[in-house]
């Protein structure tokens, strides 16, 4: 009846002891690399966005103006077969701008500060430049950001992604292998949100015309987007 105690004894240590080999001393040694990759693709998207604005104290008028400058705009865009969904509006925006008035003292309106903008879509980009500038004619005066990109995104993102996943793992066996290290079985893989979105990007305030990637200013080359992923590997090590 006396070894009973002395067996639960022993079987309890041995039980701690496991646990604390699990949690400290016997614990595998991990090791882990990241790697990034990028997929260069042709964009089939050209987004512009684009507005005008006036300055005037006669708000109705300037309104008027802006309104025939934007209908115009619009119907040519629909003229040239960008769907009604490509196309988008925002409200108008007015400032007032006042200077104080010693005599009166009395703030007293100079002028308001209009602006209005819109954005489009292009399913065809090498259409970029003729829209643009058939738009800046008609009286568009300001270019606010102008932006290619991918219907495809996910494709080529599961791309980078696989690549980045190779590029991991050939790393991973490059600096483990010049130091004596053997490599176990891979027991976590996270991926980096760090890349931006995949568009060639062009911002500006006043319209200018664009130059090719050779400097000669004779016309936009469109050229290629990257599509970016980077991950992270966590090894086990034997």
């Amino acid at each position: 009846m006396k070894k009973i105690p002395l067996i639960l004894a022993l079987l309890l240590c041995a039980v701690t002891a496991r646990a604390e080999c699990a949690a400290n001393t016997c614990a595998k040694q991990t090791f882990g690399v990241s790697a990034n990759a990028e997929i260069y693709v042709k964009p089939d998207r050209a987004h512009l966005t684009l507005g005008v604005s006036d300055r005037s104290k006669d708000l109705p008028a300037a309104k008027e103006r802006m309104g025939e400058v934007l209908r115009k705009a619009i119907a040519f865009c629909k003229a040239n077969g960008i769907a009604d969904k490509h196309i988008q509006t925002s409200y108008i925006s007015i400032r007032p701008d006042y200077r104080y008035d010693d005599e009166n003292q009395a703030n007293l309106l100079r002028y308001y500060d209009l602006t209005q903008t819109f954005s489009v879509t292009l399913e065809n980009p090498d259409k970029y430049e003729t829209i643009l500038y058939a738009l800046l004619d008609m009286g568009i005066n300001t270019v606010q950001n102008i932006s290619f990109t991918t219907s495809e995104l996910r494709k080529y993102r599961d791309e980078a992604r696989l690549a980045a996943v190779k590029a991991a793992q050939e790393k991973a066996k490059l600096l483990t292998g010049a130091v004596g290290i053997k490599l176990g079985r891979v027991i976590n893989i996270h991926e980096n949100q760090s890349y931006g979105y995949p568009a060639q990007r062009m911002s500006q305030n006043v319209a200018a015309a664009p130059m090719d990637f050779d400097g000669a200013g004779e016309g936009f080359a469109l050229g290629t987007i990257p599509v970016r992923a980077e991950v992270t590997l966590l090894y086990e090590l034997d």
